[in-house]
């Protein structure tokens, strides 16, 4: 089949822009001295996770329990749960987990570290750990620095956990204004996790790992000396987000929803067949021109998705409409490619991903993760 033939809206995954980024990042690991242990919840796809792995990832991280599962259950054996886990039931699911993969777990409290040694004594399993620190999101995570160093001491007396090391995740670089500003996030990022380290190591606990996270800013912060381990996570595909935050160009972007413009009810609006169900609710603002739910490919900025309903993307056409040299107006029935603003949230609403190779299908996977939101 032809990507011309394929009914829409649809999913599409560029595969040569795809493999690309994920060579990319394999790359700057080796040349950065650090591992990459991507995050999977951008593309919850295990065949995706093993071409990572072939590229020379170390491991995997996941968000969510049920999409370790998902990733275990493909054969994936080192993975990092990137969330603190709370209840009875998760944690009997996590101590299953641990007699099939080597399982890590990033957290902030004793209580969550409590809970994990007690089920790893119980169930004859061991957790490592990790702590993790808040360098400027402001959602999980402690404060750099003492408050760090008094969890690990407490932590450190308990059996059945190890504390390998700290993590933190820099999400918040995607709402930079300029590139300055999210390189300065990247090297504090890193900067805050090694001088905690420090501090451990001072008080006579030894750290193994320092993580850091965000694929916006990982070519910043996996440089600083002392980061072992970056996890960028949307870097396989890209997106509008991380192209307004200049993280990548446009021809990065890997994955698009494929729609057909419906109607064109007035000179500055086209519908197209690609809503919220198909895009996600996130919004982005880039400037003042481009903002919305998506970025039209190939528009250089004249169009974007501007609103959404649930089954409608509006594509509002910029004031005056400066159309690329040789792009025509868009008419009812044209098929356009929308890159949307946030990979990770798109994927989610999908049942599968289909794999484009100068036009020609190549592949389709079902999205095993999405909705393993337990």
């Amino acid at each position: 089949m032809m990507m011309a033939d394929l009914d829409t809206p649809v999913l599409v995954v560029d595969l040569p822009r795809m493999e690309r980024n994920i060579r990319r990042m394999a790359d700057f690991g080796r040349e950065a001295g650090v591992k990459v242990r991507p995050h999977v919840k951008t593309h919850k796809i295990p065949a995706l996770a093993h071409m990572q792995l072939a590229s020379g990832a170390t491991g995997v991280t996941v968000a969510k329990l049920g999409e370790a599962e998902v990733m275990v259950d493909a054969g994936i054996t080192d993975v990092l749960v990137c969330y603190p886990i709370v209840g009875e039931d998760k944690l009997l699911r996590l101590a299953h987990l641990a007699r099939r993969a080597k399982i890590s777990v990033a957290l902030d409290s004793l209580e969550v570290a409590e809970g994990l040694a007690k089920t790893a004594r119980k169930h004859g399993v061991h957790f490592d750990l990790l702590v993790e620190i808040d360098s400027g999101l402001n959602r999980c995570g402690l404060p750099p620095g003492e408050p760090v160093v008094a969890l690990v001491q407490r932590i450190v007396r308990l059996t059945g956990v190890t504390v390998i090391g700290l993590l933190t995740h820099a999400g918040h670089a995607t709402r930079a204004i300029v590139p300055d500003e999210r390189d300065a996030i990247g090297r504090y990022e890193g900067d805050c996790v090694v001088a905690t380290k420090t501090l451990i190591e001072a008080a006579g606990v030894p750290i193994r790992e320092v993580s850091v996270g965000s694929s916006a800013t990982v070519r910043t912060s996996g440089r600083v000396p002392g980061v072992t381990e970056i996890r960028p996570g949307t870097y396989i595909f890209n997106d509008f987000m991380q192209m307004t935050v200049g993280a990548c160009a446009e021809e990065d972007c890997a994955l698009t929803v494929v729609s057909t413009v419906v109607s064109r009810p007035a000179p500055d609006r086209a519908i197209v067949d690609a809503g919220s169900k198909c895009l996600s609710s996130d919004f982005h603002r880039a400037n003042s021109r481009m903002t919305g739910y998506g970025y039209v490919k190939g528009s250089g900025g004249a169009m974007t998705v501007a609103r959404v309903s649930e089954e409608h993307g509006i594509i509002q056409q910029s004031e005056g409409w400066p159309l690329c040299e040789g792009q025509r107006p868009i008419s009812i029935g044209d098929r356009i490619e929308i890159v949307p603003n946030h990979a990770c949230g798109a994927l989610n609403l999908w049942d599968t991903l289909v794999g484009v190779r100068d036009g020609d299908v190549e592949a389709v996977w079902p999205v095993l993760a999405r909705g393993k939101v337990r």
